[in-house]
């Protein structure tokens, strides 16, 4: 045993419990210690002894007192599950001593099987976990049900580590092999075929695991139906999700077509779409600990502050493609496990809806995107004030509502997806699903979650088609859309008629930058402004010791019309390009386009364009409404992700716009400014204008890249007024706010790139403070300290301006930015004694 000094004598350290792989900074739970100094006892008490002398030992012991009996229990159990070789020994002497029906020792198991640690139990402890489960079944013992739905908890979801498959496979073995015994707890057979179906999406790469679990699922489905009814209308959305496996396949069909050749008593899908599920199902796909730092966050934190923690939970457990199925899991407990209390809701603590917008900022896969929807608002397709509660509509109606001003699009899209659900998702239902979507939102506004939907219908901001679907959803709460006066229709038919060049020329920078820019959390919050991340560099003509100038982009005067594809392709300037552009927008609609055939079309269009006379807005507006048409085909930079990450670039996944960017830089790359490379890059900012993330996407293709910082240079002159370093504020703000890592990667590259933007500018050290952890603090004191970044500079006013800015920061923040400043400034007296002048 290992022996410390002190003062001469010798000190042994206290043994440390073999149940976890701890590292040496972790604490152990008392309960860890306890169980380890019970074994030592035990071993103490049984040495020496033969078999008959132990077991009338352990007789006596175990009869002294209560205390004494569950001290040998937690040593036996501890020995069972880190010892495997004597395993069955000490289960023979827990048979002797045990005086409670193994009622101890199953309350020694269950603390390990809630353990928000479990995913770091060693693998042995694991396999031996489940034989002692296995054997407790075996005779008979009361509990062991419990510590087996604990365990269903601890299988995650949308991890597919050699760990957690491991665990999978206990797990399915284990019902296997006690498949008469799992059949007599309606609850554990309920919660075990939930729990597969979620985890047969995500074992596609693990095809012997997926038939077992599917097998197992399908049967405990076929013969124990009754009972799985009680998981109610969630039952239907695992079971819509994994229809297309051949396991499942005719148990779905049977589900809608002969629902009674699975239980005399289930009358058909309707019966279980009414029926809300109970939140023990919802919260079986969220492990403990994930509970736990989602409840911490939405208990404790202020709207204001909540993105960095957020931030951690994503990069913790929704950080690979395999996590992105947790998604709907993580909206479903929140809405229907999670509900605060007045006193959370009274208080300024982050708001339900606050902090669901944050987590869908982080979903880019379609497919994501639409089950993440469909979790959101599921239990208003079927809402019953009888039977579903309020709580569980109030997230999806405040996210409507709240996100209007901000967030319009969200907003807009929430509205078509259900005008679409409402008809899409059971046709035969669509009467009755449109009722109870309008009768969640009449009880939503009687119930005073909000006053009113008529702000959302009258918002300037708000489309038509958007109004008419509001009129079709909610007809009681809203009045129906006017058709348009023949003066305005005439008006719409004049708009082609415009200069369209001149109308290009004038306009300059999304309204998205302009209204939207930089805020780093989701605060939707309708009290107080947003905290918005600092646009304005500072001017080059600024005096040594004046104040900083404030340096925008300039915004343009009218913004660029929205309009669809089809009116877009109308226009008369686009001839030329024949049917090509019709092929594309075709291309682009087909079920499941493909975006690398598509990137060669994309190239020929850029190229016809360059080389030509067409209209630069008519153009852009056929590409911006493809974009707003398809958003779900958007995923941002992927390859310069996983890129820097090291992977290769041969087999990436590429979005719309890449190739848009890769088409474009081919004109852009000469040190010639041609009529063609000006075109393009007014093509570029025309896209910016249309909300179209060209800005941030376009910096990290030239200066990460391809390794042309030019390119991005010549993209910012294309501006009226402005400055490089206010375009680098406005689109590293963006690509920090959506890519933190990648921000904080990229960084020294885009300053080695920009040197002379970065000193002194209050935009972009908002942006490297904003989500910062002290592991990237630590990596950027040494880049400065290496002469590899310079966030700070030499002027006094500007570094006063920037400790003036940080002041209303937290906490957290201002230590990581006075690290920052202590790793550029420190050491330097004047610089300090400069700043302190200034500051009195």
């Amino acid at each position: 045993m290992a022996e410390i000094q002190t003062g001469g004598t010798h000190s042994p350290l206290p043994p440390q419990p073999q149940l976890f792989q701890l590292e040496p900074i972790d604490v152990a739970e008392p309960w860890q210690h306890e169980l380890i100094e019970c074994f030592i006892s035990f071993s103490t008490l049984a040495a020496g002894k033969s078999q008959t002398e132990l077991h009338e030992t352990l007789q006596q012991k175990a009869s002294e007192s209560m205390h004494s009996h569950g001290e040998l229990v937690n040593g036996l159990v501890y020995g069972i599950l880190t010892v495997p070789a004597e395993g069955n020994t000490y289960l023979r002497h827990l048979n002797i001593v045990s005086r409670d029906g193994f009622a101890h020792a199953i309350s020694r198991l269950k603390l390990l099987a809630t353990a928000h640690r479990f995913a770091r139990v060693r693998p042995e402890v694991r396999s031996q976990l489940f034989w002692l489960l296995s054997e407790l079944v075996k005779v008979s013992a009361h509990g062991v049900d419990q510590v087996v739905l604990a365990l269903t908890r601890q299988v995650r979801s949308g991890d597919v580590t050699q760990g957690n498959v491991k665990l999978c496979w206990l797990m399915v073995r284990f019902a296997q092999a006690n498949y008469a015994w799992l059949s007599t707890f309606p609850v554990l057979v309920a919660t075990m075929v939930y729990m597969l179906g979620r985890l047969a999406l995500d074992h596609s790469r693990v095809p012997d695991l997926r038939a077992a679990e599917c097998e197992l699922a399908v049967q405990l489905l076929r013969e124990q139906f009754h009972e799985c009814c009680m998981i109610g209308r969630d039952l239907v959305r695992m079971l819509q999700d994994v229809a297309r496996i051949p396991e499942f396949h005719d148990l779905w069909q049977d589900i809608l077509q002969q629902p009674q050749s699975l239980s005399p008593l289930f009358a058909g899908i309707e019966q279980l779409l009414r029926t809300p599920t109970p939140p023990m199902f919802l919260a079986n796909r969220i492990t403990y600990e994930m509970e736990s730092r989602l409840r911490f966050i939405l208990e404790n934190l202020p709207a204001t502050s909540y993105s960095r923690n957020l931030m951690w939970f994503v990069q913790r457990y929704l950080s690979t493609p395999e996590s992105e199925s947790l998604f709907s899991d993580l909206i479903r407990y929140i809405i229907g496990v999670f509900h605060p209390s007045n006193a959370v809701l009274a208080s300024n603590v982050v708001p339900r809806y606050v902090f669901l917008g944050g987590l869908l900022r982080f979903i880019r896969s379609p497919v994501v995107a639409a089950n993440a929807k469909l979790a959101l608002f599921y239990d208003w397709l079927f809402y019953d004030p009888k039977s579903d509660t309020i709580m569980n509509i109030e997230p999806g109606v405040l996210i409507i509502a709240q996100s209007v001003d901000k967030y319009t699009f969200m907003t807009a899209s929430f509205i078509e997806f259900l005008a679409y659900e409402s008809d899409a998702y059971s046709p035969e239902l669509a009467p009755a699903i449109r009722g109870s979507i309008g009768l969640a939102m009449h009880n939503a506004v009687e119930k005073g979650v909000i006053p009113s939907i008529m702000p959302i219908y009258k918002h300037p901001r708000i489309e038509v088609d958007i109004r008419q679907n509001l009129y079709y959803l909610f007809p009681q709460l809203v009045p129906p859309v006017p058709e348009p006066a023949p003066s305005e229709a005439s008006a719409d038919d004049a708009e082609p008629a415009k200069d369209d060049d001149a109308i290009a020329a004038e306009t300059r920078i999304s309204r998205m930058f302009q209204e939207e820019f930089g805020i780093t959390d989701f605060d939707l919050a309708p009290e107080g402004p947003a905290d918005s991340i600092n646009t304005n560099g500072i001017s080059d003509t600024t005096e040594e010791d004046g104040a900083p100038e404030d340096v925008v982009l300039v915004a343009s005067a009218e913004p660029l019309p929205e309009i669809s594809v089809e009116h877009a392709l109308e226009d008369t300037s686009l001839w030329l390009f024949g049917s090509t552009l019709q092929t594309f927008v075709d291309s682009i609609a087909a079920a499941e386009p493909d975006v690398k055939q598509i990137g060669g079309s994309v190239k020929e269009i850029v190229d016809m364009f360059a080389q030509s006379e067409a209209s630069i807005l008519a153009i852009t507006r056929v590409l911006a409404s493809i974009f707003s048409d398809s958003l779900d085909m958007e995923d941002v930079e992927t390859n310069a992700e996983l890129t820097a990450a090291g992977e290769s670039s041969d087999g990436l996944e590429h979005d719309l716009l890449h190739y848009i960017l890769i088409a474009a830089a081919d004109y852009t790359h000469t040190t010639d400014m041609t009529n063609s490379t000006r075109r393009v890059l007014q093509l570029l900012v025309q896209l910016t204008e249309a909300k179209v993330d060209v800005g941030f996407r376009w910096l990290l293709h030239s200066v990460v890249n391809a390794g042309k910082p030019v390119q991005y240079a010549r993209y910012v002159d294309q501006y009226a007024e402005g400055t490089l370093q206010a375009a680098l504020v406005r689109d590293l703000g963006v690509l920090q706010e959506q890519f933190p890592g990648l921000f904080y990667t990229v960084l020294p590259q885009i300053y080695a790139a920009f040197p002379d933007a970065f000193p002194g500018c209050r935009g972009i050290v908002k942006s490297a403070i904003a989500l910062i952890d002290q592991p990237q603090v630590y990596r950027l004191s040494a880049l400065i300290a290496r002469g590899q970044l310079q966030l700070f500079g030499h002027r006094q006013a500007a570094i006063v301006a920037i400790i003036g800015m940080t002041l209303e920061s937290d906490a957290f923040e201002q230590v990581c930015f006075w690290q920052l400043l202590n790793a550029e400034v420190g050491g330097d007296e004047a610089r300090v004694a400069g700043s302190k002048s200034k500051q009195r």
